[in-house]
């Protein structure tokens, strides 16, 4: 896609630069000048669309950084929320049995 947008850019900068020799010779002729500065503005107007053409979209942009920075896909957080639910989990039970063993020193402890 990128390739195709490329061709289509390069394309509007020739012809936009064929229009602003036109509109440049038109101009060099008062009589015609009214007719070359409209066209003149229309090349310039030209080249600006190829520009746009050459720059990424912002979803692309957006998915470049992402891919970058090593983050993901808006909206994917699901499985995010589910393994924290599973550490969660696993962490309580952990401290459940270490808290159950150290009460079961202290208790002996206490009463020895």
């Amino acid at each position: 896609m990128k390739v195709l947008r490329g061709i289509g850019a390069a394309l509007v900068w020739l012809l936009a630069t064929v229009v602003m020799i036109v509109a440049a010779l038109l101009c060099v002729t008062l009589i015609l000048l009214p007719l070359g500065l409209p066209l003149m503005a229309l090349g310039l107007r030209m080249y600006g669309y190829g520009v746009q053409l050459m720059i990424p979209r912002a979803p692309e942009v957006k998915r470049g950084v992402r891919k970058r920075l090593g983050l993901r896909a808006h909206g994917s957080v699901g499985g995010d929320v589910k393994r924290a639910g599973k550490q969660g989990k696993k962490s309580g039970r952990k401290l459940r049995k270490k808290s159950g063993k150290l009460r079961k020193k202290l208790s002996g402890a206490v009463h020895s």
